[in-house]
């Protein structure tokens, strides 16, 4: 190794330690060399404590060297744990070599022979002698020497095989005498060698040559040399004069005239107006092209959903790294996914590539695994990217992914990959918004994109940011400038026209969709078929997510067939797996079940596959209330004809509640929706019979899913369910501080069951009146409305509606001042609530107690039962009482001059409140942050954040 300076003056490096450092990082010129492979390049498996320290060293020293007069202009650069040296091809004779290597071999499959010629020959004039000589003395600088001198024998032996097929028998002679003496045993070189002499006319002194040869191999390896060697030597024998033959006769050709090992540069156009991926791109280039220079991984797969760009993204990321690939890109679009066109065989892949890597078309094997052994052949010590797009499984490439080290495959695939031994997935679904925006910007244009962002940001949305789609309706807005976002927008806001819409010239989503569709529909493999109708079977249901559960239920199969079927759409990445055991539709691909389901399925299998899984959800709905002791919910009729899955416990069935409970609403306003009785009866059924879960949880979509139930009753002319929704309306009025409202529809209610003579509705529109009566201030009118109910109720034996009338009426006395009576009722309600186990109510009546003692100036038994009935809310689960309950313990606790623990109660209670959508309660809060901090207290920052 030698360094010279801008005037060509030599720059010594005394110390064996920095010309190795410095090779190491020339090696690797323009690419960053971790610290840990620089360790190893100097002291190999055994660096001293002090490497690190002594590496940070020398690159100082090094940049004194190169750089005297000012290092920040010195090639090296620190990175994270790695250097790099930048250096321009004309900098460094190595990168000078491969420059012109490079051109030579381009120039050669051109057949422009003297331009060949001319770069290889500037390419070996570079060298001087044996390569790094004096930085030797580490296992990787010495192989990096033998890797550079086989560099250097390979390119003279293609150099002279084009000058051998060019007549220029001397010039060969010349280049190869000495390399031939340096490498005895070298057959290859020495046949050439003997060819050059006996073309040039010196026929004996390729018969000697011929002989050294010989001699040279016996000794070494105890075997006469190759048959090509022994018959070339027997031609020149037995040729007659050496005037008689110019050129020796074909089967003494050792290579062609054209260089034996063409490159291929196969990859499609780079994709000039590439957006977004960036991390996905920074990984693939890891992979590809590991920043420390180690091996590339030998198989990368990018997977995902149809219409997310794979196809584009792939050829991005081969052209990023197609220079750490100096033996040439493979490329084969295999039509997994294009309509009309037949995927290709494994078998036609590889005679592609064979061809393309010089094998005859007549000497490509007709059996696979032939093909692949040669394939694997092939490609030894090339250092070949391969690219196969539009992979259709697995079985269509397995025989081309086993290639030696050094080769990279590069795949694309809507179906998992996860069977490939030494296979990195690189898992893509959704383009993050900023980039989805930013290719809508680039092709829409960016001004009207920026016109209206709310617009473009819906839009996007309805697209569920996928390039295909965001794709397509850029193009559309572009081919459309009158247009703006808000009008396309308009037309995708239309479900049922939104797949429609989504069309621009060959390109639209349904049929990119269809073609993943199809494929299962027509495999060989059954399950397959059954993941297809599984496909179809989601598209009648409209629910966020499934469990195998209720895909079974749909499909009337057992749930682990159904699971299986999901789990094969996941791999073709028709859905996506949630939480184990939940899947979910991307909102296109739901929008094309959907269609599939209407052509496939007749209405009334539709109905029926839909009333099956209605019925399952209410079934288990009915069982998972009942466990958790909510109040007993009105049991709209229906037959339901399933059975519910087996919970078991109070926490199991809450579990499955929280979980499902956006399905259930949402399966229950699609059912309602429904044309057909039954569906809509079975509606209603789910939406009530989730009434008080969602009332504990202050679900805000109270109110919304009953109005439903209450157009159902009124189009059926059915009163019983009309009164029940008129009394689940009424109470979600009142949670949502809409008295006057909520009185009406309670009136209704209480007329509906006196009607009906429906003794336990009576009783609870009572209940229901007495209370809103109390929160208007009526306190007379909610004493006779509750007195009313208990006795309804006590007629009936409905002890909840009894402890319910108690807690009002107990409750009304305390707002009226009477307090020994206040105490009275409300004790006598909670023994009876103890006793009947009525935990909810329990819960409301120890807060009235609370709010009696605080109004008592007895704090401590305010805390105390503020406490207790915490501890109940939580164990009746309704989460909604408790932001109240914290806050009774926040003036407890303040009032007793425990500031400090009262500034966390109040805390926790900003924290729960937004949950009610209370203002009243919002105010209540800000008022005991004032009283808490003008008693020395913390005090409440905006937006409730406790400050000391």
């Amino acid at each position: 190794m030698e360094v010279r300076n801008a005037v060509g003056a030599i720059v010594p490096i005394p110390r064996l330690k920095h010309r190795q450092l410095l090779a190491a990082l020339l090696l690797k010129a323009n690419t960053p060399t971790s610290v840990e492979h620089l360790m190893e390049a100097l002291w190999d498996d055994t660096p001293p404590p002090s490497a690190g320290r002594n590496i940070k060293t020398y690159i100082h020293t090094l940049r004194k060297l190169l750089s005297p007069g000012d290092l920040r202009s010195t090639p090296i650069e620190t990175l994270a744990n790695a250097y790099l040296i930048t250096l321009e091809p004309e900098d460094l004779d190595l990168l000078t070599f491969r420059e012109h290597l490079r051109l030579g071999r381009q120039a050669s499959r051109d057949r422009d022979l003297d331009t060949a010629c001319r770069h290889f020959g500037q390419a070996l004039g570079l060298w001087r002698g044996e390569a790094l000589l004096n930085v030797k003395g580490s296992r990787i600088l010495d192989g990096a020497a033998a890797d550079l001198c086989e560099e250097h024998l390979a390119l003279l032996e293609e150099f002279s095989a084009i000058q051998l097929g060019m007549g220029r028998y001397g010039e060969t002679v010349s280049g190869l005498r000495a390399a031939a003496v340096a490498n005895p045993s070298r057959e290859r070189l020495w046949g050439q060698f003997m060819l050059g002499l006996y073309g040039a006319g010196d026929r004996a002194a390729a018969l000697r040559a011929y002989q050294r040869l010989r001699k040279t191999v016996v000794e070494e390896t105890g075997l006469e040399p190759s048959h090509l060697i022994q018959d070339l030597h027997q031609q020149m024998i037995t040729s007659g004069s050496v005037f008689d033959l110019r050129f020796p006769p074909k089967p003494f050709h050792l290579v062609d005239a054209a260089p034996p090992d063409p490159i291929p540069r196969q990859l499609p156009c780079d994709p000039g107006d590439f957006v977004g991926r960036t991390e996905e791109l920074v990984h693939l280039r890891s992979l590809l092209s590991p920043w420390d220079g180690s091996r590339p991984r030998h198989v990368v797969a990018i997977t995902g959903p149809p219409g997310a760009g794979k196809s584009a993204l792939t050829t991005r990321a081969a052209h990023m790294v197609r220079d750490r690939f100096p033996g040439g890109q493979l490329y084969a679009n295999l039509h997994g996914a294009t309509p009309g066109i037949r995927p290709l065989e494994p078998l036609e892949v590889l005679g592609r590539f064979l061809r393309a890597l010089g094998v005859a078309p007549h000497a490509v094997p007709s059996g696979v695994e032939e093909a692949a052994a040669l394939w694997r052949s092939l490609l030894d010590g090339r250092d070949v990217l391969v690219v196969l797009d539009d992979v259709v499984d697995l079985a269509q490439v397995r025989p081309l992914l086993s290639v030696p080290e050094g080769n990279s495959v590069l795949v694309n695939s809507r179906k998992t990959f996860d069977l490939v031994d030494n296979c990195v997935h690189v898992r893509i679904g959704r383009m993050r918004h900023v980039e989805a925006s930013t290719m809508l910007a680039r092709l829409a244009g960016a001004e009207r994109v920026a016109r209206d962002t709310r617009a473009t940001a819906r839009l996007i949305d309805l697209c569920g940011s996928l390039p295909l789609a965001v794709g397509i309706a850029g193009a559309r807005l572009a081919n459309r400038p009158q247009w703006s976002v808000a009008d396309l927008l308009e037309r995708l806001e239309d479900e049922r026209r939104r797949l429609h819409e989504l069309e621009v010239g060959d390109l639209a989503v349904r049929s990119s969709l269809a073609v993943s569709y199809d494929l299962l529909l027509g495999g060989g493999n059954p399950l397959d078929r059954t993941a297809a109708r599984a496909l179809c079977a989601l598209g009648v249901l409209q629910v966020p997510d499934v469990t195998p559960h209720i895909v079974g239920v749909l499909l009337d199969v057992p749930a682990d067939m159904a699971e299986r079927a999901m789990e094969r759409l996941v791999d073709w990445h028709l859905a996506e797996a949630g939480e184990p055991g939940r899947y979910r539709l991307h909102d296109l691909i739901r929008l094309f079940a959907n269609e599939q389901a209407v052509r496939q399925q007749t209405r009334a299998a539709r109905s029926a596959g839909l009333d099956r899984a209605l019925s399952s959800y209410v079934a288990t709905t009915r069982l998972a209330v009942k466990l958790s002791g909510y109040p007993r919910a009105v049991p709209a009729e229906v037959d339901l004809g399933v059975s519910p899955l087996p919970l078991t416990s109070d926490e199991e069935a809450y579990g499955w509640l929280a979980r499902e409970r956006a399905n259930l609403l949402s399966a229950a306003s699609q059912a309602m929706a429904a044309p057909e009785e039954r569906t809509a009866r079975l509606g209603v059924a789910l939406a009530f019979s989730l009434f008080w879960h969602l009332h504990h949880a202050g679900d805000p979509s109270l109110l919304a899913i009953n109005r439903q139930g209450l157009a159902v009753a009124q189009r059926l002319g059915d009163r019983s369910i009309e009164a029940d929704a008129h009394n689940y309306i009424g109470i979600a009025l009142d949670m949502s501080n809409r008295p006057e409202d909520a009185m009406t529809h309670l009136q209704k209610q209480l007329a509906f069951c006196r009607e009906l003579s429906d003794l336990h509705g009576e009783q609870k529109a009572l209940g229901s009146l007495s209370d809103l009566h109390l929160t208007l201030g009526r306190y007379e009118e909610a004493i006779g409305y509750a007195g009313a109910q208990w006795r309804v109720a006590k007629a009936i034996g409905h002890k909840s509606g009894e402890h319910y009338a108690l807690t009002v009426i107990g409750t009304t006395h305390h707002r009226l001042g009477r307090f020994d009576q206040a105490l009275a009722v409300l004790g006598g309600a909670l023994a009876q609530t103890r006793r009947d186990g009525n935990v909810y109510q329990e819960t409301a009546v120890h807060e009235r107690l609370g709010e009696i003692h605080l109004d008592l100036g007895d704090p401590a038994s305010a805390r105390a039962c503020y406490e207790t009935a915490l501890a109940c809310a939580r164990t009746a689960k309704v989460s909604i009482a408790e932001p109240y309950l914290l806050l009774g313990l926040a003036r407890s606790s303040r009032l007793l001059g425990e500031t400090d623990q009262a500034a966390v109660y109040l805390a926790r209670s900003v924290a729960a409140a937004p949950a009610t959508g209370h203002e009243a309660l919002g105010r209540q809060l800000v008022e005991e942050g004032a009283v808490l901090a003008a008693a020395g207290g913390p005090r409440t920052a905006p937006g409730g954040i406790m400050t000391p």
